[in-house]
């Protein structure tokens, strides 16, 4: 009896010695599934946004320069015109008048000069011989200077008589549309009357806007860059303008800069820059307000991920990068700007890695993952 509780004893110490040994293995665990791309270039241009306001690139004000009356009006308000064009007919008869007269000056004056200058010829024939003075051979050669001056003179005042007499007939100095007429047939106008109408040239309008210095220094310091790439043949392209009314109704020509202030105004820190843009439909009128986009020379290919690979705190953006063991770091990143549904990267990947574009909150850094191989990324869609 003892025996057998001995033996009863020893086995029960047996097995509650085995008891911790016998507990289930803990569960590996499980690989999270995650969606996985290769990293990939696009082509793509680079912009700059700015807003500006429309002005016409010229804007004329027309003038009468000469006192008289308006004897016709020839041109349509609101309609367009050819240089050269003759908006305006004045009175000329006083104008003829006054031209004549300086015709009549000219010719006493020629002849005057004409008698002078026989004068001093026979003056010069004589003095030698001493049948005149030399102090009279000098009055014959002044009264010789004293009339070509006369003639001179008067020619001048026949040629003021002749451009004012071209005063008469006003021409529209540039092709454009034409204003209302501030005056009517049988008014008299003069240079003190102000304008009396005015041309705006629309085939093309203006648009100036402002850049700070900081804003210029990284478009400029991009778009140098971005030349730098292209082939020497093309480096003299200059950046592409357009403007947008809305941010999605582009029009559709494009222009082009064609003034940057040579300083920047120390009261704002900014510096004025004109673009010039076609407006052949004349749909462009002065005084809009549009958006400038300015955009590099040329398409070049940019490192581009979906938006959704993206994860931010207070370090900065990140992805998640996988390894050849499927195993995820995070990898920081340094981004440009938006493209469609992508965008652009420019520090902290390579052509050819692979990152967790979606299902990246649910892993962390040192993770083995399950990867599932995403499509084959898409080109994105610009905005033009």
């Amino acid at each position: 009896m003892t025996k057998t509780i001995l033996v009863y004893i020893s086995v029960t110490l047996v097995l509650l010695t085995l008891l911790p040994g016998c507990k289930p293995a803990p569960e590996q665990a499980q690989e999270v599934e995650v969606i996985v791309q290769k990293v990939h270039t696009f082509p793509h241009r680079g912009s700059v946004s700015f807003v500006g306001r429309l002005n016409a690139s010229s804007d004329v004000k027309i003038l009468a320069r000469v006192k008289a009356k308006i004897e016709s009006i020839n041109f349509s308000e609101g309609k367009e015109i050819e240089a050269g064009s003759i908006l305006f007919k004045l009175n000329d008869d006083e104008l003829q008048a006054q031209k004549k007269q300086s015709e009549a000056q000219v010719a006493r004056a020629q002849s005057a000069l004409t008698a002078a200058d026989k004068n001093f010829q026979r003056g010069q024939e004589l003095a030698p011989d001493g049948y005149i003075s030399s102090s009279e051979l000098d009055d014959l050669e002044a009264k010789l200077l004293e009339a070509q001056s006369a003639l001179a003179a008067a020619e001048a005042q026949l040629d003021n008589a002749k451009v004012d007499l071209s005063y008469a007939t006003i021409e529209a100095p540039i092709s454009g549309k034409i204003g209302r007429s501030i005056y009517s047939v049988g008014d008299v106008v003069s240079p003190e009357s102000g304008e009396l109408t005015t041309i705006v040239a629309t085939h093309f309008m203006e648009v100036p806007f402002f850049v700070s210095e900081k804003v210029y220094w990284r478009m400029a310091k991009k778009f140098t860059e971005a030349k730098a790439r292209l082939p020497r043949a093309e480096r003299r392209e200059q950046e592409r303008v357009k403007i947008a009314i809305e941010k999605d109704d582009i029009y559709p020509h494009e222009g082009k800069i064609t003034f940057v202030s040579n300083r920047v105004d120390p009261k704002t820190g900014t510096m004025e820059v004109r673009a010039t843009i076609p407006n052949p439909d004349g749909i462009l009128k002065p005084g809009q307000y549009v958006n400038v986009i300015v955009e590099e020379p040329k398409e070049t290919n940019k490192v581009m991920i979906p938006q959704t690979a993206v994860q931010s705190d207070q370090q900065g953006e990140f992805v998640m990068l996988v390894d050849d063991k499927q195993v995820v770091s995070r990898q920081n990143v340094k981004l440009g700007e938006r493209v469609d549904i992508m965008v652009i990267v420019s520090q902290g990947l390579d052509i050819g890695d692979t990152i967790v574009i979606n299902g990246v909150q649910r892993i962390r850094s040192g993770q083995k993952i399950k990867p599932v191989e995403a499509d084959a990324p898409v080109a994105p869609q610009s905005e033009d």
